[in-house]
């Protein structure tokens, strides 16, 4: 298009790409063309973005089919794995639907593809592609979150294993006092019995656990070495290091028990205490008229018994 210098508003100034004309001033077939030029431009920008979208699935696409490799050799899928194939899965099909518009010669939302172009964007940046770290940055939110962590599976260890100690001490002094009430004859209960065979089980597997401990391991490396020897060796730890001997001390030490404080006028009082007299005066009533008639019924035996000889 071609327009007179009274058609422009303005001139091109510095740094300026497009001059600003007043379309009030271009002849009506002119504006038709203009307009007609801008949404076929439109709809251009949405078929080239919608091949780029295409372009770039096809490299997600790749990069999936060169990780995953031969899924049947293998036997399984990492989690990881799956949760990427469900999210390939699911912008195939939102660029699926724009190839369904553009065969029935719609217009593509521009926002649409923006937001899907964003996702593939996101996609591509978690999975590494084209993703490249300039320099080295840290981030300090992740590693007082790392820190954090660390700190809390460190205490529950160290807790964990007080408490298994203090358990197995208990149980050492609880079995010296029942070998000897053993030894002054006293006869052991079946529970003590088991408590004896529990505790002389925890002392045989007590030693190798020491060992384990002094090893030079972090607090969360004990932790992971344990629960590895008791997925293997369930019967290996003693019983005060297992989880339900510790849930029991923990549920122990958190009953509480409490005073119940009972507000009382005195007119309450004397009715309450009336009414333990009461209870009291028929309790000793009863209790006397029990003894006198037992008295009474050995008296009549007695003389049934001097009367029967002499007839």
């Amino acid at each position: 298009f071609f327009f007179s210098p009274s058609q422009l508003v303005s001139a091109l100034r510095a740094g300026q790409a497009v001059a600003n004309v007043n379309l009030a001033t271009i002849n009506a077939s002119l504006r038709t063309q203009i307009r007609e030029s801008s949404s076929d431009l439109e709809t251009k920008q949405a078929q080239v973005t919608f091949q780029t979208l295409n372009y770039e699935l096809e490299r997600i696409y790749t990069y999936l089919e060169g990780e995953l490799g031969n899924t049947a050799a293998k036997g399984y899928i990492p989690l990881q794995d799956r949760l990427n194939v469900a999210e390939f899965g699911l912008l195939e099909s939102q660029i699926d639907n724009f190839h369904r518009q553009m065969d029935l010669e719609e217009i593509l939302d521009g926002d649409v593809l923006a937001v899907v172009a964003d996702q593939l964007v996101d996609f591509k940046r978690r999975l590494g592609i084209d993703y490249y770290v300039n320099g080295l940055e840290f981030d300090t939110e992740a590693i007082r979150v790392w820190l954090g962590d660390i700190w809390v599976k460190t205490k529950n260890g160290f807790t964990f294993y007080v408490k298994g100690t203090r358990l197995f001490v208990d149980d050492v002094v609880f079995c010296s006092s029942l070998i000897l009430k053993a030894l002054q004859g006293y006869t052991l209960k079946p529970r003590e019995v088991r408590t004896l065979r529990r505790t002389f089980k925890d002392t045989i597997t007590f030693i190798p656990v020491v060992i384990i401990l002094i090893i030079p391991l972090t607090p969360i490396g004990h932790v992971f070495v344990f629960g590895a020897i008791q997925r293997v060796f369930p019967d290996f730890f003693p019983s005060c290091f297992t989880e339900r001997r510790q849930n029991l001390l923990e549920l122990y030490e958190s009953t509480e028990y409490s005073a119940v404080a009972i507000n009382e006028t005195w007119t309450q009082k004397l009715v309450r205490v009336s009414q333990a007299t009461r209870l009291l005066i028929i309790k000793l009533i009863s209790e006397l008229y029990t003894s006198l008639g037992g008295k009474l019924v050995d008296k009549l035996d007695e003389n049934n018994d001097s009367q029967g000889p002499s007839s």
